[in-house]
């Protein structure tokens, strides 16, 4: 027995002698009892993955779509940095960039999910912080433009009706003019269009009459002029004050930019005195006055100031004739000059006698305004409800503001306050802090009115409201009496970017006879500035049958019925008078948010 072991032993000696240096130091290793190991599954074999050189370098640049969403962002930031500093102009270019980029690719973004996506949050987001700059007052709603009139006379041949020249002929004779009223084919042919075609212009400009006569006849007067001028401005706007022509000429006298920066008129991002009539008024006199002492004519004078004393010159020395008349037979003149003076000369026949051409219309009474200094920007929000009186006729009265506040830039500012309104607002402007008067609002105590529950409504403290409006805090409110709403500024952190798809979709629209991008904006619950980015468009007006593109949610597309329409304005009147927090644009359900702390309520933008 001992031999057997005495050669196992041998045995193992020679094989632990044979063994390589690894295995015997990986077998001196101290195991434990084979009873105790727990059973162990082998693992399955991972795959050996090597990308190629290829594939490597594809994970290192980023795609096309990816470059494209990192110049957006680059551009959007710019924006925001641009609009952050107040500078909404350069914020606005920048925006546009961004947009841009989107809508030119290569890549469409109707058939990249990324692109279309990143377009729908950047329009939301834009929309977003235009709401947004609309409650801080730097901008305000478009006003209500309409074309010129003028215009719509450019070229038209107007049939000559032989009684109605022989009225004129008569009338020449007798009715008092400071211009020359004369009686011809050309002058007897606008009468009977206007008494046509025209007649809707002609109603428009004889009621409009009353509200600026007054003042336009006392300061062409002053300025030496002819006060029959007042028919040129009827000629050219229907005494609008919004009247826009094609050539972007603004206001009743129709300025061109230059033109009324060169008679003293003031445009920037505040106003565009172009629009107020007063300024206009001293403007285009002063400048019709000029054109007179360079042709020593008032016929001639009218061209030039419609086609400009350049072309005038040229017509004259192209034919050899200083005279209107002449250069109208010669067609030596533009187009849109050729009828200009005879409507003129039309409009005044019908003014001086309108029952006798068969307008039976009762002019609009004569604006008549308090005027006060605004040293501070003030809201016009505000100066509406200290006076009572509804914000529309305050901007009414001031149609050169371009924003919901009063210049900053100008301490002498004039607003012009509807009339016997002086007092009130003096004293009630009065207790609002001057540095406030862009977010403070006013607010007239109704039956159950208490303090503290105005205080929760609109988010202010009870103690701050007392003392804004100088009360005990447990004093009873009258009804009827006006408290200050000591309002916080809204909060900028509401203005970065959302991050959430919004489900639109693209919608072709074709254009019909009468479109213009704010009709359409409006029909399809979007805005005038998304549908002129989506489509690269300069102008409102458009030509019938050009397909544009819409995106909008399914239930807009559908939503030209009578419901949808109303339910539309209701939103776009409430956006405007600021009763709903800044929504999606073209998203598909509006959203209620509650506010942010230092943000005002949805109750207290109403007052806004």
């Amino acid at each position: 027995m001992w031999k057997v072991k005495l050669c196992v032993l041998l045995a193992a000696s020679l094989i632990l002698t044979a063994c390589p240096p690894q295995a015997e130091k990986k077998n001196s290793l101290v195991r434990p009892p084979q009873a105790a190991l727990a059973p162990q599954l082998s693992p399955l074999p991972l795959p050996s993955y090597e990308p190629s050189l290829s594939s490597a370098i594809t994970s290192k640049v980023p795609d096309k779509v990816d470059q494209l969403l990192s110049q957006v962002d680059e551009a959007y930031a710019s924006g925001m940095s641009a609009y952050q500093a107040g500078n909404l102009e350069q914020a606005k270019e920048e925006f546009d960039r961004a947009l841009t980029l989107l809508l030119s690719s290569d890549q469409g973004i109707d058939g990249n999910d990324r692109l279309s996506s990143e377009f729908d949050r950047l329009v939301e987001d834009i929309h977003a912080l235009e709401l947004a700059a609309l409650e801080r007052g730097d901008t305000l709603s478009a006003h209500a433009n309409e074309p010129a009139p003028i215009e719509s006379f450019s070229g038209l041949t107007f049939p000559v009706d032989p009684n109605i020249k022989q009225r004129v002929q008569q009338e020449a004779k007798v009715v008092h003019s400071d211009l020359p009223l004369v009686s011809n084919d050309y002058v007897a042919g606008a009468l009977t269009f206007l008494q046509g075609r025209g007649s809707n212009f002609v109603h428009l400009a004889l009621k409009r009459l009353g509200i600026y006569q007054p003042m336009m006849l006392e300061i062409l007067q002053k300025e030496g002029v002819p006060q029959d001028l007042i028919y040129l401005a009827a000629a050219e706007s229907a005494f609008n004050p919004y009247a826009l022509s094609r050539m972007s000429a603004k206001g009743i006298w129709q300025f061109m930019l230059s033109r009324g920066m060169e008679y003293g008129l003031r445009k920037d991002r505040w106003v565009d005195e172009r629009q107020d009539p007063q300024k206009s008024t001293v403007a285009a006199a002063r400048h019709l006055k000029d054109l007179y002492k360079q042709f020593g004519d008032w016929f001639l004078a009218m061209a030039a100031y419609n086609c400009g004393p350049v072309n005038v010159q040229r017509a004259i020395e192209k034919t050899g004739y200083a005279d209107y008349w002449k250069l109208r037979e010669l067609h030596a003149l533009p187009v849109e000059t050729e009828n200009y003076v005879p409507v003129i000369l039309a409009t005044a026949f019908i003014a001086k006698d309108p029952k006798a051409y068969g307008f039976d219309i009762q002019p609009d009474p004569p604006a008549e305004t308090d005027q006060v200094t605004v040293s501070v920007p003030t809201d016009l929000r505000l100066v509406a409800q200290l006076i009572d009186r509804p914000v529309e006729e305050v901007l009414r009265l001031n149609p050169s503001l371009l924003r919901w506040i009063t210049p900053p830039n100008d301490p002498h500012f004039i607003l012009n306050l509807p009339k016997g309104t002086k007092d009130t607002f003096e004293q009630a402007i009065a207790s609002i802090p001057e540095n406030q008067r862009v977010w403070w609002r006013a607010y007239r105590v109704n039956d159950g009115d208490t303090l503290s529950g105005l205080a929760r409504r609109f988010r202010i403290s009870p103690v701050t409201l007392a003392q804004a409006n100088q009360i005990k805090s447990d004093a009873p409110l009258t009804p009827g009496a006006r408290l200050v709403l000591p309002l916080a500024p809204g909060n900028e952190a509401s203005l970065q970017r959302v991050r959430e798809r919004v489900a639109t979709h693209l919608y072709r629209y074709r254009v019909k006879p009468g479109d213009t991008v704010e009709l359409i904006a409006d029909r399809f619950d979007v805005t005038p500035y998304q549908v002129r980015r989506w489509n690269g468009l300069k102008r409102s007006q458009l030509v019938p049958g050009r397909t544009l593109r819409l995106y909008v949610a399914r239930a807009r597309e559908e939503g030209s019925s009578t419901v949808a329409t109303r339910r539309h304005r209701r939103s776009r009147r409430a956006a405007a008078s600021h009763r709903i927090q800044p929504k999606s644009s073209i998203g598909t359900a509006h959203k209620s948010v509650a506010p942010k702390s230092g943000q005002p309520s949805a109750e207290a933008l109403a007052l806004r």
